[in-house]
């Protein structure tokens, strides 16, 4: 199976044949023994005209339910890994939270499927009750809406980076798919410097790739606000106020934005980049703070 999520004929990265890595990647038995991350199937490949009876490595789908303050607030489809991140990040893009000094206790139950969040803030549940089901995957849903991108902040670092350096950063982000090689059912993301990689996530969802940097950010007391963040997936407008909330300047993507997240980033000053592949990529907005690279 080819996994061309990431395959690009124009570029430097490697299409990936699942059945020609099985060896490589499936030395790590540890890893593949956890059953929260991975299920073995049997399954039947059909290749070249043949049938072919075989094992195959698929990632897992959890829910997980957040009650807040008592208030079972929405379910989401998730990969069972780093969770606490993922809720702390969730509760910040969606406004619930500007500071995790707010959250008193978070407490997860029925194997790590529920979590109880205790805010010091009066929660009021019906600002919650309108919810968006998203363009995202991993039944992906918001609170946020565009009208309320006047809580965002106009991206104000001025800071640059070189168009290479990009290049580089995005080649280490598909490096350090590990979960994807082994499945191709992940989205990942992560969050870099001008130089390197600080860390990455990898999620069924791309939404929840993106709330589980922040929340990780958030717990380590990482300044954002000239960062960047690289995706593997689609760029829609509820990633962008994601990002927009967290004063975050750089939103990098190998895959397309939608009209509305452009409009969005152009408004606010976020640097938006999409289709970056290889020795290439598709600037949207914020265009000053990319350095071009003359030989």
């Amino acid at each position: 199976m080819v996994l061309d999520n990431f395959a690009d004929k124009d570029n430097n990265f490697q299409n990936i044949d699942k059945n020609n890595e099985e060896e490589t990647y499936y030395k790590d038995e540890n890893l593949l023994e956890n059953k929260d991350i991975f299920e073995q199937k049997n399954i039947v490949l059909y290749q070249r005209g043949k049938c072919l009876e075989k094992e195959d490595l698929i990632i897992n789908e959890s829910p997980l339910t957040i009650f807040i303050n008592k208030y079972e607030l929405l379910t989401l489809m998730v990969l069972k890994e780093n969770l606490e991140e993922l809720v702390i990040g969730f509760l910040a893009a969606e406004g619930l939270i500007k500071n995790i000094s707010e959250i008193i206790n978070l407490e997860f139950k029925q194997n790590n499927t529920v979590i109880m969040v205790e805010l010091e803030s009066d929660f009021k549940p019906g600002r919650f009750k309108k919810r968006t089901l998203t363009s995202g995957c991993g039944s992906g849903s918001t609170f946020l809406n565009l009208k309320e991108c006047t809580e965002s902040q106009f991206v104000k670092n001025k800071k640059q980076i070189e168009a290479v350096k990009i290049f580089d950063l995005m080649k280490k982000l598909q490096e350090d798919s590990s979960y994807f090689k082994l499945t191709g059912g992940t989205h990942i993301s992560a969050l870099a410097e001008s130089e390197d990689i600080l860390f990455r996530i990898e999620d069924i969802g791309r939404h929840n790739t993106l709330d589980k940097i922040i929340g990780r950010a958030l717990k380590e007391k990482i300044k954002l606000d000239d960062k960047i963040i690289l995706t593997s997936g689609r760029i829609s407008s509820e990633m962008i106020i994601k990002v927009l909330r967290q004063g975050i300047p750089f939103l990098v993507s190998r895959s397309a934005p939608t009209d509305k997240a452009v409009n969005t980033a152009l408004e606010y000053g976020l640097t938006l980049i999409g289709f970056c592949r290889g020795q290439r990529m598709n600037i949207y907005s914020g265009t000053e703070r990319i350095i071009k690279n003359q030989k």
